[in-house]
C-alpha cells in the first residue's frame, strides 16, 4: 500500500510539475517583451517603407507628437469612436460626439491605416502591441526612413496602455498651435518636461510633411503685422506662398521651400546653403537654412528667431548635431509622456479606430 501510496504521490507530482511547465509556457507565450527588438524594427520599417504607405510616412512623426502631448502616449488620436469622449464632471456620461481627430487642430491627419497594419504584422510573430505602441514604433521607422538612415534612436518596447477617451476639445488645449508666439511655445514644452533644446529640435521635423491653407493655420503670416518682431516673414517668400497656396484655396502646401518648386525657390530669394534641393520629403536640418532666412510657414517656427537663434545656426551648420537631438527629444515622446488615464481597455483595443466596447456598461467598474 505505502509503495503505490508512493507511486500515486510521484505521479502527482509529474502530473502538477507537467501542468506547471504548460501554465509557465503559456505565461512565457504572452509576456509583453520589454525592448523593442530587431524582429519588431523589421516588421514595422516593412510597414512604413511600403510603396503604398511611404508618401504618408511623415504624417507618422507628426501622429505621435499629436498623441502624446495630448493625454500621454495612448492612442486616443487614433479613435473615431469611444463611448468616453467627454472630459471634465461629465467623464462617465455614455456620449457619443466628436473624438480628437474632430478638432482643427488634428486636421490632416496622415498615416492612420499603417497602425493596424503594423499590429497585424506584429502579431504574425506572435508579437503583442497596443495601438499605442504602434504609434511609438510607427514614427521611429518613419523617422528612419525619412532620414535615410541617419537618426535611429532608442524607445521602449510593447506595453504601453490604449485610452478610451478621446475628446475634440482636447488637442486645442494641449497642443502649441501654429500662431504661438516663443513665450508660449515655452511654456507649453516645459509643462510636458520638454526643454527648449527639445522644442527647437523637433521643430525640425518641418523639413518634412505639408501645411493646410484651408485651416488658416498660417493665415496670420500674410497679416501686415507680419513684417517686424517674431511673427516676421520674408516679403517675397510671402508673395510667392500666396501663388503656391492659389490664395488660399488650396488644401495643402509643402512645409518647406526646399520642397517647393524652383521657381518659387528662386524668385523667393532661397539660398540653399548646401541643401539638396532636390531631396524632397526627407527629415534633415534644411529647416533650419530656411527658417534663418524667414522662409518658414507658421508664427511658431518664425518665432525661434530671437530667441532661440543661436540653436538655429548650430543646428544649420551641424547635421549630426541636430540628428542627435531631434533623436533624443523622439525618445522622450515615445518612453515619458506616459498614458494619463483615468480609463483604459482591459488589455489591447482589438481595432486602433474604436474602443473594444461601444457601451461604458460594458468597462469593469474597477477601470472607472
Amino acid at each position: 500500500m505505502a509503495k503505490r501510496s508512493e507511486k500515486g504521490s510521484l505521479f502527482l507530482l509529474a502530473a502538477l510539475a507537467a501542468v506547471t511547465v504548460v501554465v509557465v509556457a503559456a505565461q512565457v507565450k504572452m509576456v509583453v517583451a520589454v525592448n523593442y527588438t530587431d524582429e519588431m524594427e523589421k516588421c514595422v520599417r516593412g510597414v512604413v517603407e511600403d510603396p503604398k504607405n511611404k508618401p504618408n510616412a511623415p504624417g507618422l512623426v507628426r501622429l505621435l507628437f499629436h498623441d502624446a502631448f495630448v493625454r500621454g502616449l495612448d492612442g486616443s488620436v487614433l479613435l473615431t469612436s469611444t463611448p468616453f469622449n467627454t472630459t471634465g464632471n461629465s467623464l462617465l456620461a455614455n456620449l457619443k460626439g466628436p473624438t480628437e481627430q474632430g478638432s482643427l487642430s488634428n486636421g490632416g491627419l496622415r498615416g492612420l491605416e499603417m497602425i493596424d497594419e503594423i499590429r497585424a504584422k506584429l502579431a504574425e510573430k506572435n508579437i503583442t502591441a497596443s495601438c499605442a505602441d504602434a504609434v511609438a514604433f510607427a514614427a521611429r521607422e518613419a523617422t528612419y526612413v525619412l532620414s535615410n538612415g541617419k537618426i535611429k534612436y532608442d524607445i521602449d518596447g510593447p506595453g504601453r496602455k490604449d485610452g478610451i477617451v478621446s475628446a475634440v476639445e482636447d488637442p486645442a488645449k494641449f497642443l502649441p498651435a501654429p500662431t504661438y508666439y516663443y513665450e508660449e511655445l515655452l511654456t507649453n514644452f516645459t509643462s510636458k518636461g520638454f526643454t527648449k533644446t527639445d522644442l527647437v529640435a523637433l521643430s525640425g521635423a518641418h523639413s518634412i510633411g505639408v501645411a493646410h491653407p484651408l485651416a488658416f493655420s498660417f493665415a496670420d503670416r500674410f497679416l501686415p503685422t507680419a513684417t517686424f518682431g517674431q511673427n516676421q516673414i520674408d516679403p517675397y517668400y510671402r508673395s510667392f506662398m500666396l501663388l503656391e497656396t492659389k490664395d488660399f484655396t488650396d488644401p495643402q502646401v509643402q512645409l518647406n521651400i526646399r520642397d517647393m518648386t524652383p521657381t518659387t525657390e528662386k524668385l523667393s530669394g532661397y539660398k540653399p546653403n548646401g541643401v539638396n534641393t532636390s531631396a524632397v520629403d526627407v527629415l534633415d536640418n534644411s529647416y533650419y537654412n530656411a527658417n534663418l532666412q524667414n522662409m518658414v510657414l507658421f508664427t511658431s517656427d518664425s518665432a525661434l528667431r530671437g530667441n532661440a537663434e543661436q540653436l538655429l545656426e548650430d543646428y544649420k551648420k551641424d547635421a549630426n548635431l541636430w540628428s542627435a537631438a531631434f533623436g533624443a527629444a523622439m525618445t522622450k515622446l515615445s518612453n515619458t509622456l506616459k498614458a494619463e488615464g483615468p480609463l483604459f481597455e482591459d488589455g489591447y483595443r482589438k481595432k486602433c479606430s474604436a474602443t473594444n466596447h461601444d457601451n461604458k456598461d460594458a468597462y469593469p467598474s474597477l477601470n472607472i
